[in-house]
């Protein structure tokens, strides 16, 4: 028993990044975009919109498992360490968004403000127990940023447009 708690902290964590001591859910955000970085600029790998789906639902469905029983393995209702939820809102944020350096900053500013803010419904969704309001409120957190980022993107390309 005490190996399948090791690795629902070491998953739950991120591989014990949660348990930086000073801003965890930021660091677990920036694994995301370190690790989207790497796959765009690195392996130029683009994935289409059924793979990114599928990361997507993946990874809050494992983020629900992991960061449920949050009591029993982590002595707290809402855990700091826990920041696979991080990851699962942040990598929504970029669904269906080109990558670029500007994208993936913006992107992240974006969605730790709505994880930090939690504006009506994410804080609301964070009281339902277990690892699903742990990881809804960032599910939704990430959909606010994604949806910002989209209309930022379309913004810019309309006032871009004027000016060319």
């Amino acid at each position: 028993m005490q190996i399948l708690k090791w690795l629902q902290k070491a998953g739950a964590s991120v591989l014990f990044i949660g348990y930086i001591p000073w801003m965890p859910g930021t660091f677990g955000s920036a694994v995301v975009i370190v690790g989207l970085w790497y796959m765009h600029y690195r392996t130029h790998f683009v994935p289409t919109a059924s793979m990114w789906w599928f990361a997507v639902v993946a990874l809050a469905a494992i983020s629900v498992l992991l960061a449920s029983r949050p009591k029993e393995v982590f002595k707290s209702e809402d855990p700091k360490q826990v920041v696979i939820d991080e990851c699962a809102g942040q990598l929504i944020t970029f669904f269906l968004i080109p990558l670029s350096y500007n994208t993936l900053i913006l992107g992240f500013l974006l969605f730790r403000f709505f994880d930090i803010v939690k504006p009506n419904p994410v804080y609301k969704v964070e009281e339902l127990e277990g690892g699903i309001g742990i990881t809804l409120d960032d599910v939704i957190a990430g959909v606010y940023a994604n949806v910002s980022l989209a209309a930022c993107l379309l913004i810019y390309h309309f006032i871009a447009s004027f000016l060319h």
